[in-house]
């Protein structure tokens, strides 16, 4: 049974996507690296950008290998930058 993840974009990722969310459709099991790779073929322009996004599920950062469940959201972010 597959299971719904939001995905919510955050500043310019959502020039990069044109959307500020998007729903996952994913098979139980799948977790934050693979719905990552399914994002980015989902949003080519993201594919750059693969080695420096924060992602966050439910606004903690988690290692890749969480197994995602129904319900919960990944968040992602561009590097920090100062000046």
């Amino acid at each position: 049974m597959p299971i719904d993840i939001k995905v919510n974009f955050f500043s310019y990722f959502r020039d990069l996507t044109e959307c500020e969310s998007t729903v996952l459709h994913l098979p139980q099991g799948t977790n934050l690296d693979q719905a990552l790779s399914v994002i980015r073929q989902q949003y080519p322009k993201m594919e750059r950008m693969e080695r420096s996004t924060l992602a966050a599920v439910d606004l903690e950062y988690v290692a890749k290998n969480h197994i995602l469940k129904a319900g919960e959201e990944i968040s992602l972010f561009p590097p920090v930058q100062g000046g």
